[in-house]
C-alpha cells in the first residue's frame, strides 16, 4: 500500500465521500418531511405539462429524496461509491437542466432543493442554483474516477475498483509491483 494513497483517502476521498453524502442526505431528509410541498415545487418549474404528466411529477416526487438518501448513505459509508457518485452526478446534471428551464425561460419558481431551508443560496430559482450544483458536481466527478479511498466500506470489502488508482493506466507498475 501506498502512503501517497493513504494521504489521499484521509485528505480527500473521506472527506468528499463524507461531506457530498450528508448534503444529499440532508437534501433528502427535507424533501421526505414535505412530499406535497415538494411535488408542488416540481410542478412550479414547468418542465413538464402539470395536468398531462402530473402522474410522473408524483412519482418523481416520491422517488427522487429515496434516491437521495440511498446515494448518500452509500457515499458516507463508502459502499458502491463510485457508482453512488455517478447517480449523484447524474441528478445534479438533471437538477441543473431544470435549473437553466426555469432561469432561462423566466419561471418564477423556488428551488426546494433542499425543501423550506436555504442552503447557500436564497430559495428563488437562480444563477446560485446552478454554480452550487456544479460545485458539487466537482467532488461527484472526482469519486467517481479516483474511488472512495482507503477508507469506505469498498476497501474493506476488498473491492479492486476502491483500491487501484485510476492512474496505473492499463497493468502499470506504480512501484509496488506489477498489477493486472
Amino acid at each position: 500500500m501506498s502512503a501517497k494513497r493513504w494521504v489521499e483517502s484521509l485528505l480527500l476521498q473521506f472527506p468528499l465521500r463524507v461531506g457530498l453524502g450528508g448534503v444529499f442526505c440532508l437534501a433528502a431528509w427535507t424533501k421526505m418531511g414535505d412530499i406535497q410541498s415538494f411535488a408542488e415545487a416540481i410542478k412550479g418549474f414547468k418542465v413538464l405539462d402539470a395536468k398531462t404528466h402530473e402522474h410522473l411529477i408524483i412519482n418523481a416526487a416520491f422517488t427522487m429524496p429515496w434516491v437521495e438518501m440511498i446515494a448518500g448513505v452509500l457515499l458516507v459509508l463508502g459502499m458502491w461509491t463510485r457508482a453512488s457518485a455517478a447517480v449523484v452526478a447524474l441528478m445534479l446534471v438533471v437538477f441543473m437542466a431544470a435549473l437553466l428551464h426555469v432561469i432561462f425561460n423566466d419561471v418564477p419558481a423556488d428551488c426546494s432543493c433542499f425543501g423550506d431551508l436555504s442552503v447557500v443560496c436564497p430559495s428563488t430559482v437562480g444563477w446560485c442554483q446552478v454554480i452550487r450544483d456544479v460545485v458539487l458536481l466537482a467532488p461527484a466527478v472526482y469519486l467517481i474516477w479516483r474511488g472512495g479511498g482507503k477508507l469506505g466500506l469498498d476497501a474493506l470489502c476488498g473491492q479492486k475498483s476502491a483500491q487501484k488508482p485510476a492512474d496505473e493506466g492499463f497493468g502499470g507498475v506504480d512501484g509496488e509491483g506489477l498489477r493486472g
